[in-house]
């Protein structure tokens, strides 16, 4: 493997991000799309506003992290945590303060399984990455 050919788990971690940016995209739309339904059902009126504001900054976020995971030879080693770190305090914060309780509960492991997975794919990911640049050193 040469320096600036990445492994497969780099390049796994890059597509998780844009993955999250797409999720983070489709929110934005969805909660355009369906503004009056969301507004039936939950009787807030910022909560459309604040749908979109997070969507939109969750995908712009995860894109930023994938471009320069894409872009930079060398990216920082704190960059791909940073941004897995943070897509996962952003979720389930909004999970424990803005769901309903009867919600909260709904796929909790399936979701704790996707982090878990996430994590130990950015800690691959980290590895795959020093020990490239070790063997070239």
């Amino acid at each position: 493997m040469t320096p600036n050919n990445p492994g497969f788990f780099e390049r796994a971690l890059r597509f998780s991000f844009l993955i999250a940016s797409a999720a983070g995209f489709f929110r934005v739309y969805g909660a355009i799309v369906y503004r009056a339904e969301i507004l039936e059902f939950s009787r807030r009126a910022w909560l459309p506003a604040f749908l979109i504001a997070a969507g939109g900054l969750m995908g712009l976020f995860s894109l930023c992290v994938w471009l320069l995971l894409k872009l930079k030879p060398k990216p920082p080693a704190w960059l791909p945590w940073a941004g897995v770190l943070v897509s996962i305090a952003a979720y389930w914060s909004e999970r424990l303060f803005l769901w309903a309780p009867a919600q909260r509960n709904v796929n909790t492991l399936w979701m704790i399984g996707v982090h878990l997975v996430w994590l130990l794919l950015a800690a691959a990911s980290c590895l795959q990455t020093k020990r490239r640049l070790n063997e070239h050193d």
